[in-house]
């Protein structure tokens, strides 16, 4: 937070009225502003947009958030190995991949978590993960549930979904054990 007890700085003044008035809120009101101009928009679009990191604008979308201190992830990621099925999706401004492995396939090996199956190798840089996410909100065919990766500048770098209710259910009694913000 700046000086004046803002999250952001102060807008330019050659940013049009709405866009000023927006950059001026905080970040979950904001977003919710933002969203209302651009229905469809990307949490990452959404963050640029309104000048707060992905892990910010990601969190002001959900219902249940979660904020899990990286000294937390591999009891995350253990939870996650005992998911019959996981999605995997890894995310950047230009491309989007999306991968359903077996959560007992996964290792790691120092800052590397690795999926390798002959159909596919996924590695994945974990130790980057400065905070986890675990976030809840409805989707269009139910309860969305995920824990997402957050690296030093807010980006969230790997999301990982739980899919049917038994994953769902493991989810929601692993962060039930920590605080809501």
């Amino acid at each position: 937070m700046g000086a004046s007890g803002r999250c952001f700085p102060p807008a330019p003044k050659s940013m049009p009225w709405r866009q000023r008035r927006i950059k001026a809120m905080n970040p979950v009101s904001a977003v919710k502003a933002y969203l209302a101009d651009h229905p469809r928009a990307r949490a990452i679009d959404i963050a640029a947009a309104v000048g707060c990191t992905e892990a910010d604008a990601l969190a002001a979308l959900s219902e249940g958030v979660w904020r899990l201190e990286a000294g937390l992830l591999d009891e995350v990621l253990a939870e996650i190995f005992g998911w019959a099925r996981v999605m995997v999706l890894v995310r950047n401004q230009n491309g989007v991949a999306e991968v359903t492995v077996p959560g007992g396939l996964a290792s790691r090996r120092g800052d590397w978590l690795n999926w390798i199956d002959p159909a596919y190798n996924l590695h994945l840089r974990v130790g980057a993960t400065v905070e986890i996410l675990a976030l809840t909100r409805p989707g269009k065919n139910g309860l969305t549930c995920s824990f997402n990766l957050v690296d030093e500048g807010g980006r969230v770098f790997c999301r990982f979904y739980a899919r049917t209710p038994a994953t769902q259910k493991r989810f929601l009694s692993f962060v039930q054990n920590y605080p809501t913000t």
